[in-house]
């Protein structure tokens, strides 16, 4: 919190949500009373949008500027940013004292609002797309084989997300550290590890919570889990990597029930404070009602 007033982000469902909200007015007001922190992986997730909803979506985001509030990075640019910062000094890194803002926010907001960027607007949905599939993809081709290894053990797979966090730590969990790893060393450019990068990530809660977002959960639920009876922690790509933005906020909102309880599992194993909210329980939770 900054003093007494709670910090807020919404994912970009509850964007949309919010400015079809026929009540958004009464819950801009309230946000006034907040301070409210773009999460950049959601401006860019907007500008994706078609041009007739990109309008409606920016013109809500310049409501909510009208209070106090500051954008960040988008999730790969603050991810690298805090990189940076520990491979530079790890003696002395502070995660809350690196600089993720995004510089020139509100002249940024106003010409992507004013123009019609339809061709750039394309290829981003295109990649983000694209990204959903690979990234899925990467852990359904995985299955075939891990399953084996718990018919060689004798084993059932685990049937819930926690189950499967327990059976992950046992077996040394060098999978997941080894994907920490990669990311390190794609910012650095050097041979990392495993050892420095645990220490990061210790100290560094919005890399541990993207580790635990991006590996565990789709690891879970496309290479562990039983289709037909496994408890589903499912969530897309994007919602997994705003994972990074929840250090930062007393309150992540947003109106997908998957990346909530998602997200929620994430919060747990990086033990953050922050309040996953769904949208219906944030608007219910205002001072005034909406």
């Amino acid at each position: 919190m900054i003093g007494e007033i709670p910090i807020v982000t919404i994912d970009t469902n509850a964007h949309n949500r919010l400015a079809d909200d026929p009540r958004s007015e009464s819950v801009l007001i309230e946000l006034k009373s907040m301070w409210f922190r773009f999460a950049g992986l959601s401006i860019e997730e907007l500008f994706a949008a078609q041009q007739s909803r990109r309008v409606v979506l920016f013109a809500s985001c310049r409501k909510i500027q009208s209070g106090p509030s500051e954008c960040f990075l988008p999730s790969n640019l603050l991810t690298e940013q805090l990189i940076l910062a520990h491979f530079k000094d790890p003696a002395s890194f502070n995660w809350k004292t690196v600089d993720v803002r995004r510089p020139d926010f509100d002249r940024e907001l106003e010409t992507l609002e004013s123009y019609d960027y339809e061709s750039v607007s394309k290829e981003q949905r295109e990649f983000f797309w694209e990204r959903r599939q690979s990234d899925k993809q990467r852990f359904v081709e995985l299955r075939p084989k891990l399953q084996p290894f718990f018919a060689a053990h004798d084993e059932a797979p685990p049937t819930t997300f926690r189950e499967a966090i327990t059976w992950l730590d046992n077996v040394g969990n060098k999978a997941m550290w080894y994907k920490a790893q990669l990311y390190y060393d794609l910012v650095t450019t050097m041979d990392s590890t495993e050892a420095t990068v645990k220490e990061f990530a210790a100290s560094c809660p919005p890399f541990l919570s993207l580790i635990y977002a991006v590996f565990a959960v789709p690891w879970y639920n496309n290479a562990v889990r039983d289709p037909h009876t496994g408890e589903k922690v499912i969530a897309h790509s994007n919602d997994l990597y705003m994972s990074v933005y929840l250090p930062y906020v007393d309150m992540f909102v947003t109106d997908d029930a998957d990346s909530e309880k998602a997200l929620r599992e994430v919060a747990r194993l990086a033990k953050l404070g922050t309040r996953i909210l769904s949208y219906g329980d944030f608007c219910a939770a205002l001072p005034v009602s909406v």
